[in-house]
Order: C-alpha cells, then sequence, then structure tokens
C-alpha cells in the first residue's frame, strides 16, 4: 500500500502545467518520443531527490533550501531562460519529421533535473504531498525504496503523456516551427518570473 502512495505523489507531483510539461511537449513534438522521456526522466530523478528530503525528513537540506531559496530561485530562472532561449533559436531550424534523432539525450534529461531541482516550489510540493496521502517511511518494510517508487510514479505519468502526444499529434515543420518558439517564450516567461521573485527575496533579505 505504501508503494501505491509513494506512486501516487510522484503522479500527483507531475500534474501541475509548468516548465517541465512544456519541456515535455516540445522536445516530444520536435524530436520524438525518446526526447520527451528522457526529459521526464530528468524531472522524476530530481523529484525522487526531494522525495527522499521528504520522507527522511532531512532538516538540513530543507532548511538549506529555505534560507537560500532567493539564490536558487535566481539560478532556476537563469537557467529556466537558458533553456528557452535555446528552445526559440531551434524553432527556426525545425524542417524534418519529429523523429529526427539530433538532440542530445543528456542535454533533454540534464536541463529537465537541474530546472526541476532549482525550482524551491518542487520541493515545496514534494514536502507537502506525503503528509497529505499519509505517506510516511517508517511504515513501509524498506522505506529507501519509497523515493524511487515516486520518481518511478511521475515517469510513469510522463510516458504516458509523451505517448499519447507521439500518438495523436501530428503537425507539419511550420507548425513545430511556431511550437518550439511558443514553447521558448513561455520557458522564458517561467524564467522571468523566478527572476523577479529571486531579486525581491534577496533585495527584502
Amino acid at each position: 500500500m505504501e508503494f501505491l502512495k509513494a506512486l501516487l505523489v510522484g503522479v500527483i507531483a507531475a500534474l501541475p502545467v509548468g516548465p517541465i510539461f512544456v519541456m515535455v511537449l516540445q522536445r516530444t513534438l520536435c524530436h520524438g518520443r525518446k526526447a520527451g522521456v528522457v526529459v521526464g526522466l530528468g524531472a522524476a530523478t530530481a523529484d525522487a531527490i526531494f522525495a527522499t528530503v521528504s520522507l527522511l525528513a532531512l532538516s538540513l537540506v530543507q532548511h538549506f533550501v529555505e534560507d537560500h531559496q532567493d539564490w536558487l530561485m535566481l539560478g532556476g530562472g537563469l537557467l529556466l531562460g537558458w533553456v528557452g532561449f535555446r528552445i526559440f533559436r531551434q524553432g527556426g531550424s525545425v524542417d524534418v519529421p519529429p523523429d529526427r534523432e539530433d538532440y542530445s539525450a543528456w542535454t533533454c534529461a540534464l536541463q529537465a533535473f537541474l530546472t526541476t531541482l532549482t525550482n524551491p516550489a518542487a520541493l515545496a510540493v514534494m514536502l507537502a504531498l506525503p503528509a497529505l496521502i499519509g505517506l510516511r517511511a517508517e511504515d513501509a518494510a524498506v522505506p529507501y525504496l519509497l523515493p524511487a517508487s515516486v520518481g518511478l510514479g511521475e515517469w510513469m505519468y510522463w510516458l504516458l503523456v509523451v505517448y499519447l502526444l507521439a500518438r495523436f499529434v501530428r503537425i507539419e515543420a511550420s507548425t513545430l516551427r511556431k511550437v518550439s518558439r511558443v514553447a521558448g517564450m513561455v520557458m522564458g516567461v517561467f524564467g522571468t518570473v523566478l527572476l523577479i521573485r529571486g531579486m525581491v527575496l534577496l533585495i527584502g533579505s
């Protein structure tokens, strides 16, 4: 039962539409299923780390994030802005079907991992969800497997999203260019919001 709860935590954590959803959407439509899957894997790995913090009550890490959330937001904002700029630039060169392979799977996964890891809101969600669902590490026979189950649940959600996008969405190269440009601008907006919030916190501290 605890592992089912952990899977559910992972799925719920992935549901809100945010930067990772935008990345999964753009990578899947412009580069195919594998690119979308590795983006989801990167995000799920970061959330599994957050789940470890939450379930094992690593207060030192929690306090570090709380004390440095201004710098984390600044770093996350810069990262999102950079990723958004790269996606926007790629929009001008999309001229082949979306199953092309001229991308780096490691880069896709790392971008998603760092985007999630530098987002204090992602940690806040992961700190709250296990308690809301009644998930506690001490109730499980193998506690250290629960964070992995959270990551697995989130990754399964992204696998479903990628499958649905690749299976049912068919768009031409000209539309793919627009998708990339819009996705890049949306990522830029997310990055700008994080930068502003980080600067406000830094000035006010």
